[in-house]
């Protein structure tokens, strides 16, 4: 039996994700910050699925020491590992200023880039191991209306300024830097390495109940032409189940896509590489 872990699998495409992939008689491991809706999710699919083997193991990604944590408790209890699926994501546009953890970090560059880095690099013994490994880590077709965005290193925890959605936008730059380099790294082993474009994915309000009437009008009007979880989470189990693929960025109708311009720039993905490295280690020495 393959084993799969979904980092925010209790909701929205991760949960469909989790759904799909655990009908083709994966373990699944459901890494959820929210336990009593990870819980829920779990029997759900358990029972959808008519597959026993799904779990939810709790991690807040904003943390390096829970995370570092979880990847420790994972190879504990489990000792084999086939898909990593980085797609928990933090984007609250409610947020005004930065939110900076017990641990100095900025949530959501912590949630959505040091989370992926350290869980990715912790496990990556138990990846090798697998005879077909795969890594997939999750981008935003927003990204496709800023080409020329950089990596603002000078700002990479709101340091300066902060504002939710181009935080949001450089975090999914970087992970899409990281993701190459890491591609690039594994090149010569049995892991490979994928990203996924997320379109516009129906969401669910209920979970953003802090923003603006105006924010709530734009997202209904948004959705109207939005796909749903399940359709965009297929791309997820396509890369993760199916034949192994030689690309690297995949949309949601399984196309190979080209990344920013700045993604293939070798020097700024070393320097993110040796940043992300030095923030995951000091909590995990």
């Amino acid at each position: 039996m393959k084993t799969c872990i979904i980092t925010g699998a209790n909701s929205g495409i991760g949960k469909s994700a989790a759904e799909q992939i655990a009908a083709k008689g994966y373990r699944v491991i459901l890494a959820c910050r929210n336990i009593l809706s990870g819980e829920k999710t779990c029997e759900q699919i358990k029972r959808i699925t008519n597959n026993i083997n799904v779990c939810v193991m709790k991690v807040d990604l904003s943390l390096m020491s829970e995370t570092g944590a979880f990847a420790d408790e994972f190879i504990s209890n489990f000792k084999e590992l086939d898909v990593l699926i980085n797609n928990a994501a933090d984007f609250d546009l409610s947020r005004k200023s930065a939110n900076i953890t017990v641990e100095g970090n900025e949530s959501q560059f912590a949630a959505n880039v040091l989370a992926p880095f350290l869980l990715t690099n912790k496990l990556l013994g138990l990846l090798k191991d697998s005879s077909d490994a795969r890594v997939i880590n999750i981008s935003s077709q927003g990204l496709m209306l800023y080409p020329n965005l950089k990596l603002d290193f000078d700002n990479l925890q709101g340091q300066k300024k902060y504002n939710p959605a181009a935080t949001y936008y450089q975090n999914k730059l970087a992970l899409l830097m990281n993701s190459l380099t890491l591609k690039e790294k594994l090149s010569n082993t049995n892991v490979s390495v994928y990203a996924v474009r997320v379109t516009n994915v129906k969401i669910d309000m209920d979970r953003y109940q802090n923003i603006s009437s105006i924010l709530k009008f734009m997202y209904n009007i948004k959705s109207r032409f939005a796909i749903s979880p399940y359709e965009m989470a297929k791309v997820y189990t396509i890369l993760a189940a199916d034949r192994k693929l030689d690309g690297f960025l995949y949309d949601e109708k399984m196309r190979e896509v080209k990344a920013n311009r700045f993604v293939y720039e070798k020097e700024p993905r070393k320097r993110l590489w040796d940043i992300c490295e030095s923030l995951t280690s000091r909590d995990n020495d």
